[in-house]
Order: C-alpha cells, then structure tokens, then sequence
C-alpha cells in the first residue's frame, strides 16, 4: 500500500467503485460528495496518478492504476478486519473454559510452557487436558468434547472434509534405552545388536512395529524375537529404567527422562518414523475466544521451539 494511503481513503475507493459512483457512494457512507470528491483527489495526488475517470451522468470507471489499486484496497481491507478481529478475540478472552486433546505428537514441554502462560494471564478461564493418541482425540474432537486438538493429522480419509489442519513442525520418533543400557555405552549401533533385546512399542499404534519389520526386512536381517506392546507410557518408563528393554517412542513423551539423563536416545532412524505435528480444529465449529487464544499460544510455542524439538537426523530429512 502506497505510505500516504490510509485505510479510511481505500474505503471509500472500494465504495465508489460498487456504487458506481461518487453520488451513491456519498449516500452509502453518508458523507457529502464533496467530501468524498476531496478524499478521492488527496489520494491520486499523493500517488501521482488517477485511479478514477469520470463520466457523464455521475458514473466512473477504473483507469489502469485504479484496478490495481482495487485489488490491493480489498486485500488490505480484508487484512485490516481480520486483524482488528484477532485482537478483539484476544482482548475479550476472560472467563470461560477451554478443553484440549493433547496427542502424542504434542505431548511436551512447548504446550506446557503455553499453557502455563496463557493460565498466568487469564487465571479464571478453566483448562482441560485430555491426553491420548491422536486418533483418539480427532473423534473427540468430531463429538464436541474437545475444543481443538493439538498432535497429529487424522489418517482416516472420512475426516478430511471435517477438520482444518495447521502444521506446525515435524518431529521424528526415537528409540531409547536406560543409561546404564549395554547399548548406552557408545559407538555404532546395529540392527543386528538392536534385535538382541525386548522392544516396547504402542500397542494402539500399528505403523510404528510395522516399521520396525519393515527395516529389519530391507536389511535382510532377523527381527527382534520379543516385544511388549503398551500404551501405559508410566509403566513403560519404569520397565525401561529398570531394565534392558528398548523403548520406541516420540521425544515428548519422555522429554523429562531425556533431559535429565536416565533415558538415553540411540542414534539409530532406520526404524523410527517421521511424525507431522499439528493443531486441529472443527470447520463447522467456531472457537471461543478462551480457546483461540490458547490455541494461538500453543501455536507461537510450537513454532519457536520447533529447531530444538526435531532430531538431528529429522532436522536432515526436513
């Protein structure tokens, strides 16, 4: 937009144009023709050019300037309202309550560290947490009894034309073992090695041992022989602390045991997938302001923390 062009002059360009003239287009904003004739003439002197040519019997037409200048005056305007929009819903967040399903995709520190600003900023709005996979938060979601998901996209065609998706990051599954692991110690790590021992893998989640297979089969070698399959991460947790088993798992999840050393990634991403990190939300639903807030708030955590969140090998691949 041209600097001396305010949104108040774009206005009434736009006006005059479906108007089809300076005389209706008066009458619409109600605002004298003279008024609007001097808002008009400000605006083609400060550009240099005209934008409007004018005929007999009050009509106009656009010049070549003028339907340029048409089609940036609705995109500014168009700007201009949806961002005045956001700062309302934002402004009137007070009270309320929101309910977020949380899958495993999502399930660490950027959400809390989104959460815990948002609560400290509008203390009487009630939060709810829902964890579990994706899957199951998306049909949740569907049935109203969560306010918008953050995790990963829906695998289920029949959900495409139900949801909105805005992507987020990408964040690669790990395998992990406890520190004091044979595994732990260093220097390169094989299949071969890796099918030795008890694997933990989701027991909802098919793909992630079917990846397994899958990796031991292209490279020729035998898969590991034991598995346990669990969704009770705490439990999961614990069998890995206190024993040789290898968990695969998404970071987030056991971002806590990581951070502090009693779990120990294996550099190792033949097996492990590549997960799309999400938020979700109805189409035929609109958020409340409570929730779009924290919703924008997980957004903009997400976003920032992305670099930090993907593994070396997915910041590769990415």
């Amino acid at each position: 937009m041209l600097p001396d062009i305010d949104l108040v002059q774009l206005r009434r360009f736009l006006a005059i144009v479906e108007a089809g003239s300076f005389i209706e287009a008066a009458q619409r904003l109600n605002i004298t023709q003279q008024a609007l004739s001097s808002s008009i003439a400000r605006m083609e002197a400060s550009a240099g050019v005209r934008f409007l040519d004018r005929k007999r019997g009050g009509r106009i037409s656009l010049t070549l300037f003028g339907r340029l200048l048409l089609a940036r005056a609705r995109t500014q305007i168009a700007m201009s309202e949806r961002t005045m929009s956001e700062i309302g819903l934002l402004r009137d967040a007070r009270g309320g309550s929101v309910t977020v399903g949380i899958g495993e995709t999502m399930a660490g520190r950027p959400v809390a560290t989104a959460i815990r600003r948002f609560h400290r900023e509008q203390p009487d709005v009630q939060i709810r947490l829902i964890e579990g996979y994706t899957e199951m938060m998306i049909e949740k979601l569907i049935a109203g009894e969560v306010d918008f998901v953050a995790g990963g996209p829906s695998h289920d065609p029949a959900h495409t034309a139900d949801l909105e998706y805005r992507h987020l990051f990408e964040i690669r599954d790990i395998l992990a073992v406890r520190r004091k692991h044979p595994l732990a110690e260093g220097g390169p790590v094989t299949l071969e090695a890796l099918a030795r021992f008890t694997w933990m893998v989701p027991a909802f989640r098919g793909d992630v041992y079917d990846a397994i297979l899958l990796a031991y089969m292209r490279a020729k070698c035998p898969p590991p022989s034991h598995f346990i399959r669990t969704d009770a991460m705490a439990v999961g947790s614990w069998l890995c602390l206190d024993d040789d088993y290898i968990i695969t798992v998404s970071p987030d999840l056991i971002g806590t045991l990581l951070e502090f050393g009693e779990l120990v990634p294996l550099d190792l991403a033949e097996t492990t997938l590549v997960r799309h990190a999400c938020v979700i939300t109805r189409r035929d639903a609109r958020l409340s302001p409570p929730a779009n807030r924290l919703l924008e708030e997980i957004v903009f955590e997400a976003e920032r923390s992305a670099t930090g969140l993907l593994s070396p090998r997915a910041r590769q691949d990415h």
